[in-house]
Formats: C-alpha cells, sequence, structure tokens
C-alpha cells in the first residue's frame, strides 16, 4: 500500500500534487471545508486534519487507515480526526473517500500552519492523546447491544492509533520537519532533525535512520504497547491446503480450527513447565512443538473483554491478560525461544479463530499488499496491526475483535515417557476440514 517514495528512514511523500489531482479529475471528492482553528487536538501532524467533521462517522469505512473518531460528542456524534497521514497515492485516494462521506470539515492546510517548534511541541505532549486513546478504546471494546460492532470498530480505530504512536509515526514526524523547514525531502545520506527540543546551547547531530528512544506515555510505562505473553501451548503443525488458504510447509498457529493441540483443542498452560508436563505421558508427535502466545499490551483488554462476553473458562488467559499472573521465564530469549512471525485472530464461542479460517487471506492480500510465510504467519507486527485493523473494519466476519498475536516457538524438545501398550497402527490425522463437521 505504500507507493510513495517513503523509505522508512524519513523520507517525506508529498501527497498535495496527488490530491489536488484527484479534486480536479472529481470534484465531488472536495469536502475540504475544514478551519485551522476547529481542529481536533487528536490529528496527527501533517498536511491532513479533521477539524468540525460532521461525517456521520462513516470515514472510516472508506479510510480505517487513516482515520478514527472521538468521543466528545457521544456515541453517534463523535468527530472524526486523521490518525495517519497518507504515503503515497493509494492511500491518498482512501483518506479523500473517507473524508468524502457526511458533511465536510476536514481540511489539508496543514503545512500552512504546521511549524517545528509545533510539531515538536505535539510530540512532547502525545501522551495525553495515547491515555485518551487508550481508556476510550477499553471503553469502547466493552459495549453491548445493537451498536455493538459500531463501538467495536471505533476501539479499533483507536488501537490502531496507539501502534502507530508506538511505531512508526516518530520516523515520518522527523521527515516531515525536514519538509517543513526546507519543502525537500531528504537527500541519500543526509541527517534528520530529531523531535526532541534541543537543550539551550546544545548541538544535535542525528544519524539518518537511527531515532532517539521516546519517553514513555504519561501513565503508559516504558513497556507501554510491547508484548505480553498470554499463554502457552502444544501444537502439531501440518501443511494444509484449500480454498481461501494460502500454501503451507508447516502451518503454525493458536487457533484450533487448522492445527491440532496436546493434549486437547483448548489447552493453555501458564508455565513451559507445566505444558511439557503435561505433554510427558503422551504418544507426542515428532512435529509437536511448545508454543507461546504473545499479545501487545494495547489489545491485552478487548481479547480479556471478548473471553468474559463469551463466557468462555479460560483461567489462564485472563490471569495473563488482566496482569494477575507471576511473570514467567521469558520465553522469547535465545537460548529458550525464537519469534515465528504473527498471526491475526479472534475469540469466539470459547475458541481462539484464526483470520486465516475465516476466507480472509485472499481479500487481505489484495486489498493490503500482505503475505505469509511457509508458517502461514505474516512477516511482523506491522503486518498483523494492518489485517487486524482492516478486519475489524469489514463488518461481515464472525463477532470478534481481530487483533495481532505473536508466536514464539521453544527451543526445547518436548520429552515423552508414553510406552504403547498396544500394536495397532495409529489412526490417520483429521483433515482439517472435518474440524468443522460432525464425525
Amino acid at each position: 500500500m505504500d507507493d510513495g517514495n517513503h523509505d522508512g528512514l524519513g523520507t517525506y511523500w508529498d501527497p498535495l500534487p496527488t490530491a489536488r489531482r484527484l479534486l480536479t479529475d472529481q470534484p465531488h471528492l472536495d469536502r475540504f471545508s475544514g478551519h485551522w482553528d476547529e481542529r481536533n487536538w487528536r490529528n496527527v501532524p501533517g498536511p491532513f486534519y479533521g477539524a468540525d467533521t460532521d461525517s456521520l462517522q462513516l470515514g472510516r469505512r472508506d479510510a480505517p487507515f487513516h482515520l478514527a473518531h472521538d468521543d466528545d460528542h457521544g456515541p453517534f456524534s463523535g468527530r472524526e480526526f486523521v490518525y495517519r497521514q497518507p504515503v503515497g497515492a493509494a492511500q491518498t485516494r482512501d483518506l479523500l473517500d473517507g473524508c468524502t462521506l457526511g458533511h465536510g470539515g476536514f481540511a489539508m492546510d496543514g503545512d500552512d500552519h504546521w511549524t517545528v517548534p509545533a510539531v515538536r511541541e505535539w510530540w512532547q505532549e502525545r501522551g495525553r492523546v495515547r491515555e485518551w486513546a487508550v481508556e476510550a478504546a477499553d471503553r469502547w471494546s466493552r459495549a453491548r447491544g445493537e451498536h455493538r460492532e459500531h463501538y467495536r470498530d471505533a476501539a479499533g480505530g483507536l488501537r490502531d492509533y496507539i501502534a502507530h504512536l508506538d511505531h512508526g509515526l516518530e520516523e515520518y514526524l522527523r521527515g516531515y520537519l525536514l519538509w517543513l523547514a526546507e519543502r525537500r525531502p531528504r537527500r541519500p545520506g543526509e541527517s534528520l532533525p530529531l523531535l526532541e527540543r534541543p537543550r539551550p546551547g546544545a548541538t544535535l547531530p542525528p544519524t539518518v535512520g537511527t531515532a532517539p528512544t521516546p519517553a514513555p506515555a504519561p501513565g503508559a510505562g516504558a513497556t507501554a504497547g510491547e508484548p505480553v505473553l498470554a499463554s502457552y501451548f502444544v501444537a502439531v503443525p501440518e501443511p494444509v491446503t484449500g480454498s481461501g488458504l494460502p500454501r503451507t510447509k508447516l502451518l503454525t498457529t493458536a487457533s484450533d480450527c487448522l492445527i491440532d493441540r496436546l493434549p486437547q483443542d483448548g489447552c493453555w498452560f501458564p508455565t513451559a513447565q507445566d505444558a511439557l508436563a503435561a505433554c510427558a505421558p503422551l504418544d507426542v508427535p515428532a512435529a509437536a512443538r511448545l508454543l507461546a502466545l504473545l499479545v501487545p499490551a494495547g489489545h491485552a483488554a478487548a481479547l480479556a473483554t471478548d473471553i468474559r462476553a463469551a463466557d468462555g473458562h479460560e483461567p489462564v488467559l485472563l490471569a495473563r491478560l488482566d496482569g494477575r499472573a507471576d511473570d514467567p521465564d521469558d520465553p522469547a530469549t535465545p537460548e529458550r525461544g525464537h519469534q515465528l512471525g504473527w498471526e491475526v485472530l479472534g475469540y469466539d464461542h470459547g475458541l481462539l479463530h484464526s483470520w486465516l479460517c475465516n476466507d480472509l487471506y485472499r481479500e487481505a492480500v489484495h486489498a493490503l499488499g500482505v503475505d505469509t510465510d511457509d508458517r502461514g504467519l505474516l512477516s511482523g507486527r506491522e503486518a498483523a496491526e494492518r489485517v487486524a485493523t482492516w478486519a475489524n473494519g469489514l463488518g461481515d466476519t464472525k463477532p470478534v475483535t481481530w487483533f495481532p498475536a505473536a508466536l514464539v516457538e521453544w527451543n526445547a524438545p518436548i520429552e515423552t515417557h508414553f510406552e504403547p501398550i498396544t500394536t495397532e497402527a495409529p489412526r490417520p490425522p483429521r483433515p482439517w476440514w472435518q474440524r468443522f463437521t460432525a464425525g
């Protein structure tokens, strides 16, 4: 989706020429009547922003990657704002489509008003908007009743905003500072200005591609947004093919729908030692692996809410998601385990479901340009966040809140003390699709 020249090192891509061309060719897209003095303080710095918008909160239908809405005027009268600026022609078109719905109130003259000091000040105070987004997302994710899906989408947008604040916005704004100062992108090998305010008399020689570590947001802690251990489980990866599924050699997932879990589906363990002990007396297949499920902290509350809403009996998951469990040994350290990749999950009717078994794979590849590896996993958190945000905005999937999750494989083998008492040949494993049928 990133089809501009934004190279991940602060190169700024100017979306305004593309936007002006689109507005000239399609005048109906021009709903940019907003005023700077009415802008929403939640907008991220950049050329586009929402002011006194009246879009009936419909903009996220076309631009969930860019628009979210506030709660200042009640659940269905909130104002929309831009939480991610476009960095390519396709994203610019999506944003314009989202701004078209309703009665205007957006603007695209931010470059005429933002200054280097103003952007730095916004960045220094970003903890205010992050704290609001965390609280509002948690509150909206617990909503029930007729408008549950609307609230879920709204919460998903704020979680994506939080992820962007924590990962990605800083490098964008560093490039934007150079653009504001000199109206040009970074040249190859050129240093970028920093977002942190220089001390009087001090010089800050930044290195291209090396951003300073941002201060933790107030009340968020230094690890805000970092993945937290949700549980351990044992699974048997297997090759899975089928309509709408990617080709995999060893599909690996925390979902019960596609691969077998041990001792049985739905088994979660608080520690690696508990999982290994449960498997010790079993005839464990050689392909079985001990895995850890990690959930970004910003998504933990929504998952816990879904588990409770489904009356799911998940004491292990809930203890960790609520922060009540003792911290175990870190499974991600090199001597204990290694991260395999990321997937997108949702909790419904007592089970975790994967985006792969919900016929979302092909559409996501087409819409987002993402793809999976030989295990059916996404390569990084950013891709998983995008898929989750996109899936939550569809409105026609399972009634779940999709969230990104990382899988870590334990390096130690699974030891078994099983001794067979029969010479019967083992039954072949059931095809994955039989898990949805009787018999």
